[in-house]
């Protein structure tokens, strides 16, 4: 005869062997797994395995959500760049305040009547010595887009650091660098040009 109180009624809080779903010892789960089971909760392993990230520019328009989402206010794509001058000033619009942050690559498209599309590629915390191979491949990226186009076209790169902004050895390697890759890829480069969080200025291509 039972308890009344439901003193001797089972506890699903605790583990009784008597669901019918358990299928081992001290379930009281109806899930068939016990809530100290190590495989409670655990991720596959496979979903950790990806490629590394790679340079990829912005091309979607400055309305599209991402990493261009300030975009709209500093400049509109199709503005006229027809001089290093004009591109000194793009790059300043565009970089805006991480000119004060860690050493960066931008690097922005033009057409073949030197008109800014609406491609940017921001690269940050670049390393003091360049890489040529890292050259290599963002040539080749911002190469490809451009094929794309009918008219052909340039590119215009920042080299950004905070305490840059002139003809220092990080803007000179890095420029170095980014003008072979492009040779070596048949990429005009439009303008080089340095950008520092006090400082600016058109460097020799």
């Amino acid at each position: 005869m039972s308890d009344p109180t439901g003193a001797d009624a089972p506890d699903p809080a605790r583990p009784d062997d008597a669901r019918p779903d358990d299928a081992r010892p001290d379930d009281a789960r109806p899930d068939d797994t016990r809530a100290d089971d190590p495989g409670r909760g655990a991720t596959d392993p496979r979903a950790a395995d990806h490629d590394p990230p790679r340079p990829h520019p912005v091309d979607a328009g400055w309305s599209a959500p991402g990493p261009d989402d300030d975009l709209a206010d500093a400049v509109a794509p199709g503005v006229a760049v027809p001089d290093a001058d004009a591109a000194l000033e793009l790059m300043l619009r565009l970089v805006g305040p991480e000119r004060a942050g860690p050493p960066a690559l931008w690097f922005a498209l033009l057409d073949g009547d030197r008109r800014l599309l609406p491609v940017v590629l921001p690269i940050s915390e670049v390393p003091l010595r360049p890489d040529a191979a890292a050259a290599r491949q963002v040539v080749h990226v911002l190469a490809s887009v451009l094929e794309r186009e009918p008219s052909g076209g340039s590119v215009v790169v920042a080299v950004v650091r905070a305490a840059g902004g002139d003809h220092g050895s990080f803007e000179r390697a890095w420029a170095h660098a980014l003008l072979l890759a492009a040779t070596d890829r048949a990429l005009t480069v439009a303008a080089v040009v340095a950008v520092g969080e006090h400082r600016a200025r058109v460097l020799p291509v």
